[in-house]
């Protein structure tokens, strides 16, 4: 979440950090072929956390987030996207084209959610029940029903069970819509704003134009 530039920023600072302390403590101290190492490695590390740490709680700021709740969400999208991948496992498991399609449409919504919550973390929580119940139970089903279809039975049971796991997909491909279109809305609403604004500025240019022609 931090972006690769941080990632670069910080890793050349740890570079340049332990490469100091690497030469000082060669010129200046006489602590052996494996101390010397052991302290440039320590260095590095202690300025990676601390960098990582400066770096973080910059960020929660501009985001209008605790260090706390940004931790949380991070932990959240790494979840969400070993569920994805749960998902795509599936794949290769459905027979019918039709639950293939629900299948992949689910994947497609959860991967957008992914990337808005990414890209403006304070909108996870519009969207948590997604994360907390949504996509974990999009997984559950699609492993249920791969597991069913694969059981070569004409049981009336599983018949039922396939049928009951089908619908609840639909109506969880329905809910998933629903989560996308909440992650989407406060960029809706503030798009509207600006359409209004145009609006009312084309209109405030063009009675300042009738006006003056009014007058000429």
């Amino acid at each position: 979440m931090l972006g690769a530039m941080n990632f670069i920023t910080r890793h050349a600072f740890n570079f340049l950090i332990s490469l100091t302390v690497f030469v000082l403590t060669v010129l200046n101290f006489d602590l052996g072929i494996f101390i010397v190492p052991m302290i440039t490695i320590l260095t590095y590390y202690v300025s990676n956390k601390s960098i990582k740490f400066i770096q973080k709680s910059k960020k929660s700021k501009e985001l209008g987030l605790t260090r706390s709740e940004l931790s949380h969400i991070e932990k959240q999208l790494k979840l969400a996207r070993g569920n994805i991948f749960s998902l795509t496992q599936q794949y290769i498991k459905v027979r019918s084209i039709t639950s293939f399609k629900i299948l992949n449409d689910m994947t497609k919504l959860a991967r957008r959610i992914l990337n808005i919550v990414q890209t403006s973390p304070s909108k996870f929580y519009s969207v948590q029940d997604f994360f907390y119940s949504h996509l974990p139970s999009a997984v559950e089903l699609t492993s249920k029903y791969t597991l069913l279809t694969q059981q070569q039975l004409k049981d009336m049971e599983i018949q039922l069970a396939l049928e009951d796991t089908r619908k609840t997909l639909k109506d969880l491909h329905g809910t998933m819509e629903s989560d996308l279109k909440m992650a989407l809305e406060s960029d809706l609403e503030h798009l509207k704003m600006e359409i209004d604004y145009a609006k009312l500025s084309n209109d405030k240019n063009r009675k300042q134009i009738n006006f003056r022609g009014d007058i000429e």
